[in-house]
């Protein structure tokens, strides 16, 4: 028995972490747009931009059907224009 991973459980773990960081960096970037306080909406800011790298990081090396790369190129493009609101260069 083989203790390595089988293919179609890492692919999913991979999509679902991509999922995970569109999530986090939609919600910071709300957090820090919504932030009183200049040092919280750079901390958010940046911590958005932070996940945004992650997910074009590995992305490609992520293997998914076009239902789901589509939706994530969806949500990406969301975080990049919250982002581009809040003054990132992306």
């Amino acid at each position: 028995m083989s203790d390595a991973p089988q293919t179609g459980k890492v692919d999913a773990a991979e999509i679902e972490f991509l999922r995970a960081e569109l999530l986090t960096g939609l919600t910071l970037t709300k957090i820090a747009r919504e932030a009183k306080y200049e040092d919280k909406r750079e901390r958010n800011r940046l911590n958005a931009r932070k996940a945004y790298d992650s997910i074009l990081r590995f992305m490609p090396k992520t293997d998914m059907g076009n239902e789901e790369l589509n939706d994530i190129r969806s949500r990406l493009e969301q975080l990049r224009s919250e982002l581009r609101l809040l003054g990132e260069q992306v």
